[in-house]
This record gives structure tokens, sequence and C-alpha cells, in this order.
């Protein structure tokens, strides 16, 4: 898998490069935009299936298109961001600010809508990233979260941050959990991809509930239930 790995890495580097600059007039336009963003996701996970060998099984009971839904999913790797980008229509992700500054990613991240987090500013920025938030849902966007807030290293379910809970109790929506195993194919840390499956499932809508431990305890434990079983 070494000279695969390679390759794809490669692949994957240059495709950013290429896809960004060649693309760069699309920036004009949202729509534009999104199409090249999608199609790139789409030329990833192609060479990540074709040339790696992954298979990723997807299973989605309860969310349709041209509808706005809050999304927790665990983070395990680089996958988890771009394949929603293949399979939603209309998507944003609430990331930290400082991605907004990496070059051409942060371009076409800031054209596509995504909410950047102000770690420095914890309370003000929830209340911004809520309204904005809900604004989206309005619009029929998926809106996407990663409530452990970084990468886990291992196949695991990292501690649940607050701010899900907070953006929920100011949306008073559902919020549909989404099991990523990605960590199984693409790594945290190392360059090697592994030809094993990724298991993507959205888990049954979480409901609003006062006690804020009681939701992220009921969110965290949906996640594991499901991590548990893919072992």
């Amino acid at each position: 898998m070494l000279v695969k790995s390679i390759i794809f890495n490669l692949i994957f580097y240059f495709s950013i490069f290429f896809f960004g600059i060649v693309f760069l007039p699309f920036l004009i336009s949202e729509r534009l935009t999104r199409n090249v963003v999608k199609f790139w996701a789409l030329f990833i996970i192609f060479f990540l299936k074709k040339l790696i060998g992954a298979k990723v099984n997807y299973e989605n009971k309860y969310i349709a298109d041209n509808k706005g839904y809050l999304i927790a999913a665990n983070h395990q790797s680089v996958f988890d961001t771009i394949f929603f980008l293949k399979e939603f229509d209309k998507v944003v992700y609430v990331v930290k600010k400082e991605l907004l500054f990496v070059p051409i990613y942060g371009w076409y991240a800031a054209r596509l809508g995504n909410v950047f987090v102000n770690r420095k500013e914890r309370v003000r920025s929830v209340k911004i990233i809520s309204e904005k938030v809900y604004k989206f849902l309005k619009k029929n966007y998926k809106v996407i979260i990663f409530p452990e807030g970084t990468r886990q290293i291992e196949n695991r379910i990292g501690e649940m941050k607050s701010g899900i809970y907070a953006i929920q109790k100011f949306c008073k929506c559902l919020v549909y959990p989404i099991y990523i195993s990605s960590n199984l194919v693409w790594p945290k840390n190392t360059f090697i991809k592994k030809n094993k499956s990724i298991k993507v499932k959205i888990l049954a809508p979480i409901e609003f509930k006062e006690s804020k431990k009681e939701f992220l305890a009921k969110l965290k434990n949906d996640l594991e239930i499901e991590n548990k079983k893919n072992k």
C-alpha cells in the first residue's frame, strides 16, 4: 500500500492546487463554486476507491435533499470534510477560524459560506454562529459540525463540546448524528491509506433536551454504540 498511498497523496495535494487555481474565476458565483467543490470531492473519493481499494458504506434513512438539517458528526480524518460535499446538495461546515487563512482552501470555504469559529471569543462567537446556522437551516442547507472539536487519532469517540447544544437550543431543531469510521482507511498523522471499508451512517435524530449534560451524553452514547458495532 505504500506506493499506492504515495500516488494517492500526490493526486490529493496536486488536485487541491490544480482545481483551486484553474477554477478560481468560478468564485464569482456561490453556485459555480459549489459545483466545482462537489466535482473535486467526487474526484478524490473516486481515487480513494479505485486506487487504494477503499469502500464506502453509506446508510441514510433520515436526511433528504432540499431540506435543512443540523448535523453532528464524529471526526476521524480529512475524508469527513470531503464526503458530504459530494453526497449532500447544499452543505456548510462549522470550522475553526484559522482555516480561513489557509491559501486556496480558505478562499473556497469562505465562498461556500462555511461558518468560522473564533475560539478566543467563545460566548460571543457561539451566539453569532447560532444566528448564522439558523439562517442556513431556513435556506435548506445541511450544516455540519464536528462536536469533538478535532480529529481523533484512534477509532474512538471523543468528548462532545457544548457548542452543538447551544446551537440546537437557539435554532430549536433536531440534531442528526452521523457516525463515520474513516480512521480505518485514512488515519490521522500518517500518509498511509488502507484498503478497508468506511462506514457512514446517519443515526436517529436527537430532540432538544433542557439539560446540556443529558444532551451531550446522549449524542456521545449514540455515536459510541455505533462505533462498538464497527469494531
